[in-house]
């Protein structure tokens, strides 16, 4: 029994990581989904949280008011935390087909990321599918980077308020996305045809590579249809962040142009 609850006690230690700054942090607050255990805030901070609307969540979760040193001691001196930190739970994970049934039924736009590890890139990736509406993330677990606070802060409120969920089988993954009508589409810098060549469907999913790789040729043998964006001849390729940014804006058009 001992050695049980030490291996409970371990995966719930896993689990636990620091949210900071102030929208990072009110976005993780009022996440349904978001299990919180203590808020460290500033004076100033708290004074700012309480102009903030929808925050009912604060009378039931714990606050401690903290010099700023004390939140740079927990968390770090050379972070931007704005005053303010919340010790939160990863969210709990779904299934791809729990993750779906939580989808519109006829109108999704859905971004697969394969082996991302870059917490930057994948925070600033959240960002971008907020900015443009993408309506869910899937990540692959075997050589992705883990929710952390760091994917929280880039994401600048995105990783609480895209949903998401992580899959062990690529392929099963992307059979049950096909079943469901998803049409899979795989951003290749050596594909034929040009993202603003293509009438994306109503149920759409578009899939990244990693930043190292790019696209897995397991992972393009499974994609529908393999689509570039154009850019100079001067550089040989888009960061992945910026790659997923423009892609979301001509997805985002898609969604302007069914709602003619």
């Amino acid at each position: 029994m001992k050695n049980k609850s030490k291996k409970v006690a371990k995966r719930q230690q896993n689990s636990i990581f620091w949210v900071y700054g102030y929208h990072a942090t009110v976005a993780a607050l009022k996440n349904p989904n978001r299990r919180k255990n203590e808020l460290l805030l500033t004076a100033d901070a708290q004074k700012r949280m309480a102009q903030e609307k929808g925050l009912d969540i604060l009378n039931k979760v714990k606050q401690k008011i903290l010099m700023r040193t004390e939140i740079d001691n927990l968390i770090g001196k050379n972070i931007n935390h704005q005053g303010i930190c919340l010790s939160v739970e990863k969210i709990q994970k779904k299934t791809i087909k729990e993750f779906l049934s939580d989808q519109d039924k006829n109108n999704s736009t859905l971004v697969f990321l394969d082996q991302l590890e870059d917490s930057q890139n994948v925070g600033a990736i959240f960002r971008s599918a907020l900015a443009f509406n993408i309506d869910g993330i899937i990540l692959t677990e075997n050589q992705s980077v883990n929710e952390n606070g760091f994917i929280a802060k880039s994401a600048c409120g995105g990783l609480d308020k895209v949903p998401f969920t992580y899959i062990n089988n690529l392929s099963s993954a992307i059979k049950t996305l096909k079943d469901n009508g998803y049409w899979v589409y795989g951003l290749d810098g050596k594909a034929n045809k040009l993202i603003s060549e293509i009438d994306f469907p109503n149920k759409t999913v578009l899939v990244l590579g990693s930043e190292s790789d790019g696209m897995r040729k397991i992972t393009s043998s499974f994609c529908d249809e393999l689509i570039k964006i154009k850019i100079s001849d001067k550089l040989e390729s888009l960061n992945v962040s910026n790659t997923a940014a423009v892609a979301f804006y001509h997805l985002s058009n898609k969604d302007l142009q069914s709602s003619h």
